[in-house]
Protein backbone atom coordinates (compact mmCIF):
# COMPACT_ATOMS: atom_id res chain seq x y z
CA UNK A 1 0.00 0.00 0.00
CA UNK A 2 3.08 2.38 0.80
CA UNK A 3 4.65 1.39 -2.52
CA UNK A 4 1.38 2.26 -4.44
CA UNK A 5 0.73 5.66 -2.71
CA UNK A 6 4.61 6.29 -3.77
CA UNK A 7 4.14 5.72 -7.31
CA UNK A 8 0.84 7.94 -7.13
CA UNK A 9 2.85 10.86 -5.92
CA UNK A 10 5.46 10.14 -8.57
CA UNK A 11 2.98 10.50 -11.37
CA UNK A 12 1.61 13.72 -9.87
CA UNK A 13 4.30 15.76 -9.87
CA UNK A 14 5.37 14.62 -13.70
CA UNK A 15 2.39 15.48 -14.84
CA UNK A 16 2.78 19.26 -12.88
CA UNK A 17 6.42 19.09 -14.54
CA UNK A 18 5.00 19.00 -18.13
CA UNK A 19 2.17 21.39 -17.41
CA UNK A 20 4.60 24.10 -15.96
CA UNK A 21 6.75 23.86 -19.90
CA UNK A 22 3.61 24.11 -22.17
CA UNK A 23 2.73 27.17 -20.22
CA UNK A 24 6.26 28.11 -20.63
CA UNK A 25 6.23 27.70 -24.68
CA UNK A 26 3.02 29.11 -25.38
CA UNK A 27 4.02 32.57 -23.33
CA UNK A 28 6.66 33.21 -26.45
CA UNK A 29 3.96 34.37 -28.69
CA UNK A 30 0.77 36.75 -28.44
CA UNK A 31 -1.88 36.26 -26.40
CA UNK A 32 -5.43 37.07 -27.98
CA UNK A 33 -5.84 39.21 -25.39
CA UNK A 34 -2.92 41.77 -25.94
CA UNK A 35 -3.93 45.09 -25.16
CA UNK A 36 -4.57 47.53 -28.33
CA UNK A 37 -1.04 49.12 -27.13
CA UNK A 38 1.07 46.00 -28.15
CA UNK A 39 3.78 47.02 -30.52
CA UNK A 40 2.92 47.33 -34.01
CA UNK A 41 4.47 44.24 -36.02
CA UNK A 42 6.42 45.63 -39.67
CA UNK A 43 4.30 45.04 -42.39
CA UNK A 44 4.65 41.99 -44.27
CA UNK A 45 6.97 42.20 -47.17
CA UNK A 46 5.02 40.28 -49.63
CA UNK A 47 1.04 40.01 -50.06
CA UNK A 48 -0.93 36.74 -48.45
CA UNK A 49 -1.47 34.81 -51.39
CA UNK A 50 -5.21 34.56 -50.16
CA UNK A 51 -6.36 38.58 -49.06
CA UNK A 52 -8.96 37.85 -46.39
CA UNK A 53 -11.99 39.60 -47.75
CA UNK A 54 -14.50 40.95 -45.63
CA UNK A 55 -17.83 38.90 -45.79
CA UNK A 56 -20.81 41.55 -47.41
CA UNK A 57 -22.50 41.02 -43.92
CA UNK A 58 -19.77 42.63 -42.67
CA UNK A 59 -20.12 45.82 -44.46
CA UNK A 60 -20.22 49.07 -41.93
CA UNK A 61 -24.18 49.52 -41.30
CA UNK A 62 -23.82 53.23 -42.82
CA UNK A 63 -23.17 52.22 -46.04
CA UNK A 64 -25.56 51.90 -48.55
CA UNK A 65 -27.08 48.94 -50.00
CA UNK A 66 -28.71 50.43 -53.20
CA UNK A 67 -28.28 52.89 -55.70
CA UNK A 68 -28.66 56.17 -54.13
CA UNK A 69 -32.27 57.07 -54.97
CA UNK A 70 -30.92 60.70 -56.19
CA UNK A 71 -28.86 59.44 -58.57
CA UNK A 72 -28.34 61.54 -61.66
CA UNK A 73 -30.50 61.45 -64.69
CA UNK A 74 -29.94 62.35 -67.67
CA UNK A 75 -31.15 65.66 -68.80
CA UNK A 76 -34.54 66.45 -70.36
CA UNK A 77 -34.39 67.45 -73.77
CA UNK A 78 -35.61 70.48 -72.93
CA UNK A 79 -32.75 71.00 -70.17
CA UNK A 80 -30.56 69.64 -73.04
CA UNK A 81 -31.92 72.48 -75.38
CA UNK A 82 -31.85 74.99 -72.89
CA UNK A 83 -35.46 75.46 -73.92
CA UNK A 84 -36.82 78.74 -72.81
CA UNK A 85 -40.50 79.22 -73.20
CA UNK A 86 -42.93 80.66 -71.19
CA UNK A 87 -47.29 79.27 -71.72
CA UNK A 88 -48.35 82.72 -70.01
CA UNK A 89 -47.21 84.53 -73.25
CA UNK A 90 -50.14 82.45 -74.88
CA UNK A 91 -53.28 84.06 -75.59
CA UNK A 92 -56.13 82.48 -73.52
CA UNK A 93 -57.57 80.31 -76.03
CA UNK A 94 -54.27 78.38 -77.10
CA UNK A 95 -54.33 76.71 -73.17
CA UNK A 96 -54.55 73.33 -73.66
CA UNK A 97 -58.04 71.95 -73.28
CA UNK A 98 -56.34 69.12 -71.50
CA UNK A 99 -54.72 70.64 -68.82
CA UNK A 100 -55.24 73.20 -66.11
CA UNK A 101 -58.43 73.61 -64.00
CA UNK A 102 -60.49 77.01 -66.32
CA UNK A 103 -62.03 75.65 -69.88
CA UNK A 104 -62.22 78.62 -71.91
CA UNK A 105 -64.90 79.22 -74.79
CA UNK A 106 -65.79 75.56 -74.75
CA UNK A 107 -69.22 75.19 -77.20
CA UNK A 108 -72.55 72.95 -76.30
CA UNK A 109 -75.51 73.10 -78.60
CA UNK A 110 -78.76 72.64 -76.78
CA UNK A 111 -81.65 70.90 -78.85
CA UNK A 112 -84.82 71.78 -76.35
CA UNK A 113 -85.29 73.09 -73.38
CA UNK A 114 -84.95 71.24 -70.17
CA UNK A 115 -81.86 69.53 -72.21
CA UNK A 116 -78.94 68.86 -69.79
CA UNK A 117 -75.73 69.35 -72.07
CA UNK A 118 -72.61 67.53 -70.42
CA UNK A 119 -69.37 69.20 -70.98
CA UNK A 120 -65.19 68.00 -71.29
CA UNK A 121 -65.51 67.86 -67.89
CA UNK A 122 -68.25 68.13 -64.98
CA UNK A 123 -69.06 71.79 -63.94
CA UNK A 124 -67.79 72.73 -60.69
CA UNK A 125 -68.75 76.44 -61.40
CA UNK A 126 -69.79 78.81 -64.06
CA UNK A 127 -67.45 81.65 -64.88
CA UNK A 128 -69.59 82.92 -68.00
CA UNK A 129 -72.25 81.43 -70.72
CA UNK A 130 -72.33 83.78 -73.74
CA UNK A 131 -73.64 83.50 -77.72
CA UNK A 132 -71.14 82.49 -79.49
CA UNK A 133 -69.84 85.46 -81.40
CA UNK A 134 -69.60 86.68 -77.10
CA UNK A 135 -71.94 89.44 -78.07
CA UNK A 136 -74.82 88.22 -75.59
CA UNK A 137 -74.12 86.58 -72.11
CA UNK A 138 -76.73 84.56 -70.23
CA UNK A 139 -77.68 84.24 -66.50
CA UNK A 140 -77.43 81.76 -64.45
CA UNK A 141 -80.81 80.66 -62.80
CA UNK A 142 -83.03 82.39 -65.82
CA UNK A 143 -81.21 80.69 -68.61
CA UNK A 144 -79.19 78.19 -67.44
CA UNK A 145 -78.36 75.74 -63.96
CA UNK A 146 -75.86 73.53 -63.16
CA UNK A 147 -77.42 70.04 -62.77
CA UNK A 148 -75.13 66.86 -61.36
CA UNK A 149 -72.09 68.88 -63.11
CA UNK A 150 -74.05 69.20 -66.51
CA UNK A 151 -75.42 72.57 -68.23
CA UNK A 152 -79.34 72.48 -68.17
CA UNK A 153 -81.04 74.56 -70.28
CA UNK A 154 -84.57 76.13 -68.72
CA UNK A 155 -87.66 77.21 -69.74
CA UNK A 156 -88.13 80.41 -71.55
CA UNK A 157 -84.08 80.69 -71.55
CA UNK A 158 -83.01 83.22 -74.38
CA UNK A 159 -80.32 79.90 -75.28
CA UNK A 160 -81.39 79.32 -78.82
CA UNK A 161 -82.34 75.62 -79.44
CA UNK A 162 -82.78 73.93 -82.69
CA UNK A 163 -85.37 71.63 -81.07
CA UNK A 164 -85.53 67.61 -82.12
CA UNK A 165 -88.26 68.41 -84.47
CA UNK A 166 -86.12 70.74 -86.74
CA UNK A 167 -82.87 68.64 -86.13
CA UNK A 168 -84.75 65.25 -87.27
CA UNK A 169 -86.53 66.18 -90.17
CA UNK A 170 -83.95 68.70 -92.27
CA UNK A 171 -85.04 69.14 -95.40
CA UNK A 172 -83.59 66.82 -98.14
CA UNK A 173 -80.40 69.03 -100.31
CA UNK A 174 -79.99 67.71 -103.91
CA UNK A 175 -76.00 67.52 -103.44
CA UNK A 176 -75.68 66.68 -99.63
CA UNK A 177 -76.95 65.05 -96.91
CA UNK A 178 -76.43 63.34 -93.67
CA UNK A 179 -78.37 60.81 -92.23
CA UNK A 180 -78.57 59.44 -88.88
CA UNK A 181 -80.94 56.77 -86.90
CA UNK A 182 -83.08 58.57 -84.76
CA UNK A 183 -85.95 56.47 -83.35
CA UNK A 184 -85.77 53.43 -85.86
CA UNK A 185 -85.80 54.99 -88.69
CA UNK A 186 -82.66 56.59 -91.04
CA UNK A 187 -83.60 60.58 -91.12
CA UNK A 188 -81.86 63.72 -92.67
CA UNK A 189 -80.64 65.25 -89.78
CA UNK A 190 -79.51 69.37 -89.71
CA UNK A 191 -76.82 70.33 -90.84
CA UNK A 192 -75.15 73.92 -92.55
CA UNK A 193 -71.50 75.35 -93.18
CA UNK A 194 -70.63 78.02 -90.26
CA UNK A 195 -73.43 80.29 -89.11
CA UNK A 196 -76.19 77.29 -89.20
CA UNK A 197 -74.68 75.83 -86.59
CA UNK A 198 -72.56 78.31 -84.79
CA UNK A 199 -75.82 80.64 -84.21
CA UNK A 200 -77.27 77.25 -82.07
CA UNK A 201 -74.14 77.50 -80.21
CA UNK A 202 -72.82 78.83 -77.21
CA UNK A 203 -69.74 79.27 -75.08
CA UNK A 204 -69.11 78.09 -71.93
CA UNK A 205 -66.39 79.15 -69.28
CA UNK A 206 -66.18 77.40 -66.39
CA UNK A 207 -63.91 75.60 -63.75
CA UNK A 208 -63.20 72.25 -62.98
CA UNK A 209 -61.65 70.13 -60.16
CA UNK A 210 -61.35 66.93 -62.72
CA UNK A 211 -57.84 66.14 -64.38
CA UNK A 212 -57.97 64.89 -68.26
CA UNK A 213 -57.91 60.73 -68.27
CA UNK A 214 -57.75 60.30 -71.90
CA UNK A 215 -55.64 60.28 -74.88
CA UNK A 216 -52.59 62.50 -74.93
CA UNK A 217 -51.03 63.47 -77.61
CA UNK A 218 -46.78 63.09 -76.72
CA UNK A 219 -44.86 66.06 -77.29
CA UNK A 220 -41.97 65.47 -79.77
CA UNK A 221 -39.91 68.39 -79.15
CA UNK A 222 -36.81 65.56 -79.22
CA UNK A 223 -37.38 64.50 -83.16
CA UNK A 224 -38.31 68.19 -84.07
CA UNK A 225 -35.69 69.88 -82.08
CA UNK A 226 -33.69 70.77 -85.40
CA UNK A 227 -36.92 73.43 -86.25
CA UNK A 228 -37.34 74.79 -82.47
CA UNK A 229 -33.25 75.32 -82.34
CA UNK A 230 -33.78 77.45 -85.25
CA UNK A 231 -36.32 79.53 -83.96
CA UNK A 232 -34.37 79.62 -80.27
CA UNK A 233 -31.45 81.01 -82.16
CA UNK A 234 -33.68 83.84 -83.94
CA UNK A 235 -33.30 82.26 -87.54
CA UNK A 236 -35.78 83.26 -90.33
CA UNK A 237 -37.90 79.62 -91.01
CA UNK A 238 -40.58 78.97 -93.52
CA UNK A 239 -44.11 77.15 -92.06
CA UNK A 240 -45.95 75.21 -95.31
CA UNK A 241 -49.46 73.96 -94.88
CA UNK A 242 -50.95 71.05 -97.27
CA UNK A 243 -54.11 69.33 -97.00
CA UNK A 244 -58.10 69.22 -97.69
CA UNK A 245 -60.57 71.85 -95.83
CA UNK A 246 -59.47 71.61 -92.57
CA UNK A 247 -56.29 72.81 -92.65
CA UNK A 248 -57.57 75.01 -95.59
CA UNK A 249 -59.11 76.37 -92.62
CA UNK A 250 -62.98 75.90 -93.01
CA UNK A 251 -65.33 76.51 -90.57
CA UNK A 252 -62.86 78.99 -88.73
CA UNK A 253 -64.96 82.13 -88.83
CA UNK A 254 -62.00 84.36 -89.55
CA UNK A 255 -62.15 83.03 -93.02
CA UNK A 256 -66.17 82.44 -92.83
CA UNK A 257 -66.03 86.88 -92.25
CA UNK A 258 -68.34 86.96 -89.36
CA UNK A 259 -68.03 87.25 -85.47
CA UNK A 260 -65.83 86.25 -83.40
CA UNK A 261 -63.48 85.82 -85.84
CA UNK A 262 -61.05 83.27 -84.98
CA UNK A 263 -57.92 81.88 -86.82
CA UNK A 264 -57.90 79.18 -88.76
CA UNK A 265 -55.63 76.35 -86.98
CA UNK A 266 -52.94 76.70 -89.39
CA UNK A 267 -52.46 80.61 -88.55
CA UNK A 268 -53.15 80.12 -84.25
CA UNK A 269 -50.14 77.60 -84.68
CA UNK A 270 -47.43 80.16 -86.31
CA UNK A 271 -49.25 83.07 -84.50
CA UNK A 272 -48.11 80.88 -81.18
CA UNK A 273 -44.90 79.97 -82.35
CA UNK A 274 -44.70 84.09 -82.51
CA UNK A 275 -45.56 84.29 -79.05
CA UNK A 276 -43.23 81.88 -77.67
CA UNK A 277 -40.27 82.77 -79.21
CA UNK A 278 -41.17 86.85 -80.31
CA UNK A 279 -40.98 86.41 -84.04
CA UNK A 280 -42.97 88.03 -86.31
CA UNK A 281 -45.55 86.42 -88.56
CA UNK A 282 -45.19 87.11 -92.29
CA UNK A 283 -48.49 85.87 -94.33
CA UNK A 284 -47.35 84.75 -97.77
CA UNK A 285 -50.19 84.46 -99.80
CA UNK A 286 -50.03 81.03 -102.14
CA UNK A 287 -52.16 82.84 -104.98
CA UNK A 288 -53.12 78.85 -106.23
CA UNK A 289 -56.58 78.14 -107.06
CA UNK A 290 -58.27 77.06 -104.40
CA UNK A 291 -56.14 78.34 -101.88
CA UNK A 292 -57.30 80.63 -98.67
CA UNK A 293 -57.25 84.13 -98.73
CA UNK A 294 -54.56 85.05 -95.64
CA UNK A 295 -53.94 88.41 -93.84
CA UNK A 296 -52.83 91.37 -95.12
CA UNK A 297 -50.80 92.65 -92.39
CA UNK A 298 -47.90 90.65 -90.73
CA UNK A 299 -48.61 89.49 -87.49
CA UNK A 300 -45.98 90.85 -84.80
CA UNK A 301 -45.11 89.35 -81.73
CA UNK A 302 -41.35 90.31 -81.53
CA UNK A 303 -38.76 90.71 -83.83
CA UNK A 304 -35.93 87.93 -83.44
CA UNK A 305 -37.01 86.54 -86.61
CA UNK A 306 -39.83 85.96 -89.34
CA UNK A 307 -41.47 82.88 -89.50
CA UNK A 308 -43.08 83.38 -93.16
CA UNK A 309 -46.71 81.14 -93.14
CA UNK A 310 -47.48 79.50 -96.97
CA UNK A 311 -50.89 77.62 -96.74
CA UNK A 312 -51.43 75.54 -100.41
CA UNK A 313 -54.26 73.21 -98.73
CA UNK A 314 -58.03 73.47 -100.85
CA UNK A 315 -61.07 72.26 -100.01
CA UNK A 316 -62.46 68.81 -100.99
CA UNK A 317 -59.28 67.09 -101.84
CA UNK A 318 -58.16 64.00 -101.07
CA UNK A 319 -54.63 62.92 -100.99
CA UNK A 320 -54.68 61.95 -103.98
CA UNK A 321 -55.57 65.34 -105.55
CA UNK A 322 -52.56 65.86 -103.04
CA UNK A 323 -49.98 63.90 -105.52
CA UNK A 324 -51.43 65.09 -108.54
CA UNK A 325 -50.54 68.36 -107.80
CA UNK A 326 -47.58 68.50 -106.08
CA UNK A 327 -45.56 70.62 -108.60
CA UNK A 328 -47.19 73.90 -108.60
CA UNK A 329 -48.68 73.51 -104.88
CA UNK A 330 -45.76 72.27 -103.42
CA UNK A 331 -42.20 72.08 -105.17
CA UNK A 332 -42.59 75.00 -106.45
CA UNK A 333 -43.36 76.58 -103.00
CA UNK A 334 -40.37 75.19 -101.48
CA UNK A 335 -38.41 76.36 -104.18
CA UNK A 336 -39.41 79.97 -103.66
CA UNK A 337 -39.61 79.99 -99.66
CA UNK A 338 -37.77 77.03 -98.32
CA UNK A 339 -39.47 74.71 -96.31
CA UNK A 340 -38.31 74.43 -92.32
CA UNK A 341 -41.72 72.58 -90.78
CA UNK A 342 -44.18 70.86 -93.03
CA UNK A 343 -47.39 70.11 -91.77
CA UNK A 344 -49.37 68.30 -94.04
CA UNK A 345 -53.13 67.20 -92.81
CA UNK A 346 -55.04 65.10 -95.92
CA UNK A 347 -57.48 62.29 -94.53
CA UNK A 348 -61.22 63.22 -94.24
CA UNK A 349 -61.99 62.86 -97.84
CA UNK A 350 -60.10 59.79 -98.22
CA UNK A 351 -63.12 57.63 -96.74
CA UNK A 352 -63.60 55.26 -99.80
CA UNK A 353 -59.56 54.85 -100.29
CA UNK A 354 -57.73 52.48 -98.16
CA UNK A 355 -55.95 53.82 -95.07
CA UNK A 356 -52.43 52.52 -96.56
CA UNK A 357 -53.31 53.83 -99.78
CA UNK A 358 -53.93 57.52 -98.29
CA UNK A 359 -50.44 57.10 -95.63
CA UNK A 360 -48.73 56.15 -99.27
CA UNK A 361 -49.98 59.32 -100.58
CA UNK A 362 -48.75 61.42 -97.54
CA UNK A 363 -45.31 59.76 -97.83
CA UNK A 364 -45.24 61.34 -101.67
CA UNK A 365 -46.10 64.23 -100.92
CA UNK A 366 -43.43 64.86 -98.14
CA UNK A 367 -40.71 63.04 -100.59
CA UNK A 368 -41.45 66.46 -103.13
CA UNK A 369 -40.98 68.72 -100.19
CA UNK A 370 -37.73 66.75 -99.27
CA UNK A 371 -36.33 66.89 -102.71
CA UNK A 372 -36.15 70.68 -102.26
CA UNK A 373 -35.23 71.17 -98.58
CA UNK A 374 -33.66 68.00 -97.04
CA UNK A 375 -33.80 69.10 -93.56
CA UNK A 376 -37.26 69.69 -93.82
CA UNK A 377 -39.58 68.75 -90.01
CA UNK A 378 -42.63 67.26 -90.87
CA UNK A 379 -45.77 66.79 -89.38
CA UNK A 380 -48.47 64.60 -90.54
CA UNK A 381 -52.08 65.34 -89.11
CA UNK A 382 -54.63 62.75 -88.81
CA UNK A 383 -57.60 63.63 -89.70
CA UNK A 384 -60.30 64.39 -86.68
CA UNK A 385 -63.52 61.95 -87.32
CA UNK A 386 -66.13 63.00 -88.95
CA UNK A 387 -70.14 62.87 -87.55
CA UNK A 388 -69.76 59.20 -86.34
CA UNK A 389 -73.75 59.24 -86.18
CA UNK A 390 -74.11 59.47 -89.46
CA UNK A 391 -75.42 56.48 -91.88
CA UNK A 392 -74.77 57.36 -95.25
CA UNK A 393 -71.19 56.93 -96.18
CA UNK A 394 -69.23 60.22 -94.43
CA UNK A 395 -67.68 58.15 -91.64
CA UNK A 396 -65.59 54.88 -93.50
CA UNK A 397 -62.04 54.54 -93.14
CA UNK A 398 -61.05 57.91 -91.48
CA UNK A 399 -60.60 56.51 -88.26
CA UNK A 400 -58.18 53.65 -89.31
CA UNK A 401 -55.51 56.13 -91.39
CA UNK A 402 -53.62 57.31 -88.32
CA UNK A 403 -52.40 53.57 -87.42
CA UNK A 404 -50.75 53.85 -91.21
CA UNK A 405 -49.49 57.38 -90.63
CA UNK A 406 -47.57 56.45 -87.53
CA UNK A 407 -45.60 53.48 -89.59
CA UNK A 408 -44.49 56.17 -92.46
CA UNK A 409 -43.36 58.39 -90.10
CA UNK A 410 -41.53 55.54 -88.67
CA UNK A 411 -39.76 54.70 -91.75
CA UNK A 412 -38.77 58.25 -92.67
CA UNK A 413 -37.30 58.70 -88.87
CA UNK A 414 -35.24 55.07 -89.92
CA UNK A 415 -33.69 57.09 -92.84
CA UNK A 416 -33.02 60.46 -90.83
CA UNK A 417 -35.87 62.12 -91.69
CA UNK A 418 -38.29 63.76 -88.72
CA UNK A 419 -41.30 62.94 -88.98
CA UNK A 420 -43.82 62.92 -86.60
CA UNK A 421 -47.40 62.24 -86.10
CA UNK A 422 -50.15 64.87 -84.59
CA UNK A 423 -53.03 62.33 -83.78
CA UNK A 424 -56.17 64.02 -83.86
CA UNK A 425 -58.10 60.88 -84.99
CA UNK A 426 -57.03 60.39 -81.14
CA UNK A 427 -57.87 63.35 -80.69
CA UNK A 428 -61.26 63.59 -81.14
CA UNK A 429 -62.37 60.05 -80.43
CA UNK A 430 -61.51 61.03 -76.81
CA UNK A 431 -63.60 64.49 -77.01
CA UNK A 432 -66.43 62.64 -78.32
CA UNK A 433 -66.49 59.96 -75.00
CA UNK A 434 -67.56 63.36 -73.12
CA UNK A 435 -69.57 65.75 -75.91
CA UNK A 436 -71.60 65.03 -78.90
CA UNK A 437 -70.18 65.55 -82.46
CA UNK A 438 -72.73 68.73 -82.97
CA UNK A 439 -71.52 70.22 -80.13
CA UNK A 440 -67.90 71.08 -81.63
CA UNK A 441 -68.88 70.79 -85.64
CA UNK A 442 -68.64 73.85 -87.90
CA UNK A 443 -70.92 72.33 -90.41
CA UNK A 444 -72.36 68.96 -88.31
CA UNK A 445 -70.66 66.47 -91.03
CA UNK A 446 -66.67 66.97 -90.76
CA UNK A 447 -65.72 70.12 -89.96
CA UNK A 448 -64.48 71.68 -86.92
CA UNK A 449 -66.05 74.96 -85.31
CA UNK A 450 -63.79 77.30 -83.72
CA UNK A 451 -63.70 75.47 -80.51
CA UNK A 452 -62.40 72.86 -81.76
CA UNK A 453 -60.00 74.78 -84.57
CA UNK A 454 -58.14 75.62 -81.33
CA UNK A 455 -57.52 71.75 -80.52
CA UNK A 456 -56.35 71.21 -83.96
CA UNK A 457 -53.89 73.94 -82.87
CA UNK A 458 -53.34 72.98 -79.38
CA UNK A 459 -52.53 69.74 -80.79
CA UNK A 460 -49.59 70.98 -83.23
CA UNK A 461 -48.02 73.06 -80.18
CA UNK A 462 -48.07 69.98 -77.82
CA UNK A 463 -46.56 67.70 -80.84
CA UNK A 464 -43.99 70.56 -81.34
CA UNK A 465 -42.99 71.85 -78.11
CA UNK A 466 -45.34 70.06 -75.33
CA UNK A 467 -47.19 71.84 -72.80
CA UNK A 468 -45.27 70.13 -70.40
CA UNK A 469 -42.13 71.77 -71.35
CA UNK A 470 -43.60 75.57 -70.59
CA UNK A 471 -42.79 77.37 -67.68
Amino acid sequence: MKTQKIWIGLALMLITLLCLGLVACEGDTPSETTPDTAPVTDAPTQAPTEEPTVPETELPTEAPTEAPTEAPTEPSIKDQLGLEVNMSDLNTLMQPIFGGTTSYNETVMFLDYGDEKTLLYPIESIVSVTSFDGTKTYEAGKDYEIVDGKLKLLEGSSIPCITRAKYYNYPSHPQINITANYEGKNVNIYWGEGRPMTDYQVNVNYTHADAWNGYNQPAELETLQGFVKKLQAGEDVTVLFYGDSITYGASATWLANYAPYQDTYPMLVVKALADLFDYTVHYEKAGLTGTANVPTEDYVAGERGTITYVNTAVGGWTSQDGVKNLDAYIKDKVAAHGCDLFIVGFGMNDGAIQPASTAKNMERIANAVLEGSADANIIFVSTMVPNPNATNGWYSHQDRQEAELAKIAKKFCKNDVNCVVANMTSVSKAVLEHKEFHDYSGNNINHPNDYFVRVYAQTLIQTIIGYENMN
